[in-house]
């Protein structure tokens, strides 16, 4: 290969690694609010006269154990959360770094109680589910967040990191989440009530996901749902008894807490790695191109020696040579 030809490649090779070391992974920190589909189900309406309602039209969704009173009527029940996002808006080609889902409490159980989260494994409807037609989910929970009387409003978030992994990965997977009590059982004042996507409040108040992303720039730190709002398949009737449950009220200068933005993180070590990667196939060049000088040089000496040998020994042939006559 010719010197020049050697140079050539040595530095198509530096450019590929320069350009490689300048495309650096960026955090940022996506918000994904609010949900696309949120409701729940309630396991009290099984043991009466009343069909159970779906409640995806609600301004409030409930999960844990309660207990309600009415006429001759003293029952218990579980309730249910069921809750989907719509994740599109993460790239493709990002990479996952965590995953949060978060619901603002305004209502906590009276006593500390922990919720578990789910993975839903078919589709379902807000506006149909009931109990009885509840999806099957995964059998072991995703996470767990023990919630406690104290404080009463604020911010309740589960980890999914590995559930969102797999609706980027596989988005037909994505049927959302499931949240439940710990324990169900005939219990009261174990209930906690969330806003959903339905409600009046604000929009910094509604279900949102919190996901830490690497991607080659930086992403908008807020993604909103671009899914078009449900319309209910029906409105509430007022067949079903009452429950115990509290109707959020109105809250003013509602408080959300801090998300990082995103930005780039810049590395010393790359700008080091470059320049030296760049010293070194420069020696490297200057190098080899001495290498090949004084072989050439080696070369031009061997072939005048080689000569000089050739003229001696013709000079010796004549001494040889028959006289003519």
């Amino acid at each position: 290969m010719k010197p020049r030809d050697l140079g050539l490649l040595c530095l198509a090779v530096l450019l590929v690694q320069t350009r490689t070391a300048n495309v650096q992974a960026v955090e940022s920190t996506l918000t994904i609010q609010p949900s696309i589909a949120d409701t729940f189900v309630n396991s009290m309406y099984l043991h009466t006269k009343y069909p159970e309602d779906p409640h995806g039209y609600l301004w409030a969704i409930f999960v844990g154990n309660m207990y309600v009173e009415y006429d001759s009527y003293k029952l218990y029940g579980s309730s249910r959360i069921y809750i989907k996002f719509n994740i599109t808006s993460i790239p493709k080609d990002a990479k996952i770094l965590s995953a949060n889902m978060c619901l603002y409490m305004y209502d906590p159980p009276k006593t500390t109680q922990e919720f578990e989260t789910y993975l839903v494994l078919s589709d379902w409807d807000q506006h149909k589910l009931t109990w009885r037609t509840q999806p099957p989910v995964a059998g072991t929970p995703t996470s767990t967040a023990t919630i406690n009387p104290k404080p009463t409003e604020t911010w309740i978030c589960w980890e999914i990191t590995n559930d969102l992994g797999t609706w980027h990965s596989e988005p037909t997977k994505n049927h959302g989440m499931m949240i439940k009590i710990k324990h169900e059982m005939n219990a009261s004042d174990q209930l906690a009530s969330f806003y959903p996507r339905e409600s009046t409040q604000s929009q910094e108040l509604k279900p949102k996901l919190v996901v830490r992303v690497d991607w080659h720039e930086p992403i908008d730190s807020t993604a909103p749902t671009t899914s078009p709002k449900e319309t209910p398949a029906h409105t509430p009737t007022s067949t079903s008894p009452p429950t115990t449950t509290t109707q959020p009220t109105q809250t003013e200068n509602p408080t959300q807490p801090a998300v990082s933005k995103p930005g780039t993180t810049v590395d010393p070590t790359v700008l080091f790695s470059v320049l030296f990667l760049a010293a070194t196939l420069g020696g490297a060049i200057l190098a080899l191109r001495r290498i090949l000088k004084q072989s050439s040089h080696r070369q031009e000496k061997s072939n005048h020696v080689m000569m000089r040998w050739a003229s001696r020994m013709a000079e010796v042939g004549t001494l040889f040579r028959p006289q003519s006559s």
